[in-house]
């Protein structure tokens, strides 16, 4: 094996930074791809006019910054902002024939906010009542229990959609899925970039392909917070891959309070933190303190990337028992989908009797759906270890901790849109598929029909039974 370096060499701005690298070794199982970016010179421009990156002249220096920005994020903003315009436009295309077939033009017409209301399913009630309304206070018997069920939903998506709705002015409806369609391209550039770093162009092309073949992959553009919550969670780990450990840190405190499970995020950043270059030349500041070890710029970084996820939980915490009445809130709600701490071979049993036994076809026992939430579990599992060994470490703990919340419970339930919070699962499918164009096509084959399916139970009321 080869002996991974202890620094590495990141282009920045048309300049260098050192961080850790592990595993730029072992990019492919083939080695690099032609056009990765660590073989190549600069693209877009970045190796640029002479002199781009020596601007030292008070006027020329922010355009020049701003130009080399914009230089090197030309490519995934592209790229995420065509995507997310053509998945919108099939994706809505789709949904309408689904619910009202050929004639969906008329209702159109007659209707248009049926371009939006088409896929305000499901939980979109509980997300739009709390942008309008906030989180109910304490009530007594049974409207305590129902009250609860909103504690389920964290604050960041409905809070994004309330500010919408305030400053637009537009219905909760259109402001939510504008929070959704703005989010998703965020997370698209971001994404891309992170892929990009860590295992070149080629298979970040394949994983913003395989993030919308994904089959339920329409959830990033209707009334869900999966789109903004993957982008803060993608931009946490960019944050800290160049060295922002606060930016890092405060992102993770916002996927955290749009899917709660993402507290543990903190592993892997601790991890990218903890292995982060401790070489006094590294610092972005504080290299003449003297007092200031490696070892205590080590301690900040940690609490940096932990202490605004902690604060927040607390908070959130304290104002449940203040404005509700109970500690945990948010934990007890999950009862109510009837999901309890479990081991996992209770859930994953559970799923492939209903396999067997063809329950999953009887609606008043069991959903079709479950059959895709046990393919995600098991893809999930072969991908924490191929993150792990081919891409970085901290990703395969950060899928490892994700299936072990999956599982460990007494059923499976969402788990195929829950995982597309998760960018290290994507990034694997985009390695997997980069240098070899029939899995990809394979890939594809059966994504794509399974996304319509799930699409059109969405639409039909159909999704969960």
């Amino acid at each position: 094996m080869v002996e991974r370096p202890a620094l590495g060499a990141l282009r920045y701005g048309g300049g260098a930074v050192t961080e850790w690298s592990p595993g730029a070794d072992v990019a492919t199982a083939e080695g690099p791809a032609p056009d990765d970016p660590t073989t190549q010179p600069p693209y877009d421009g970045e190796q640029g006019e002479p002199g781009a990156a020596a601007e030292t002249g008070t006027g020329d220096e922010v355009p020049g910054r701003w130009r080399r920005l914009w230089l090197e994020w030309r490519r995934p903003l592209t790229i995420a902002v065509g995507a997310t315009v053509g998945f919108r436009l099939i994706v809505t295309w789709i949904a309408l024939v689904s619910a009202d077939g050929v004639n969906f033009p008329h209702v159109v017409a007659r209707h248009p906010s049926t371009l939006t209301d088409v896929l305000a399913q499901w939980d979109v009630g509980y997300y739009l009542t709390l942008a309008a309304h906030g989180y109910p206070g304490h009530a007594v018997g049974a409207a305590q229990t129902g009250n609860r069920a909103f504690y389920a939903f964290g604050p960041l998506y409905p809070g994004l959609t309330r500010l919408t709705h305030a400053v637009t002015g537009i219905g909760y409806v259109t402001s939510s899925e504008i929070v959704s369609t703005l989010g998703l391209v965020v997370a698209l550039a971001a994404l891309w970039k992170l892929v990009d770093l860590e295992v070149g162009r080629r298979a970040a092309d394949a994983a913003c392909v395989m993030l919308l073949a994904w089959p339920s992959a329409f959830f990033l553009v209707a009334t869900y917070p999966e789109s903004v919550t993957l982008a803060a969670a993608t931009l946490a780990f960019l944050a800290v891959r160049r060295g922002h450990f606060v930016a890092a840190g405060v992102l993770a405190a916002a996927a955290a309070m749009g899917k709660y499970y993402l507290v543990l995020l903190l592993v892997p950043l601790a991890m990218e933190a903890w292995f982060a270059p401790r070489e006094r030349d590294s610092w972005r500041a504080g290299r003449d303190l003297e007092w200031l070890s490696p070892l205590r710029v080590t301690a900040g970084r940690l609490v940096a990337v932990a202490a605004p996820t902690v604060l927040v939980l607390v908070a959130w915490v304290v104002y449940q028992k203040a404005h509700f009445g109970e500690w945990l809130a948010f934990v007890k709600s999950q009862a109510q989908w009837h999901r309890h701490v479990s081991w996992p071979w209770t859930s994953i049993g559970h799923a492939v009797s209903d396999l067997v036994h063809w329950r999953l076809l009887d609606t008043s026992t069991a959903s079709v759906t479950e059959l895709f939430d046990l393919v995600t579990v098991v893809l999930l599992a072969v991908a924490a270890v191929v993150a792990y060994l081919r891409i970085r470490p901290s990703y395969g703990v950060l899928l490892g901790l994700a299936w072990c919340v999956f599982t460990f419970q007494t059923i499976l339930l969402s788990e195929n849109r829950e995982v597309l919070v998760l960018f290290p699962f994507f990034a694997v499918l985009g390695l997997w598929v980069a240098r070899h164009q029939w899995r990809e096509r394979a890939l594809l084959f059966l994504f794509l029909p399974c996304g319509y399916f799930l699409l059109e139970r969405f639409v039909t009321g159909k999704f969960a039974g």
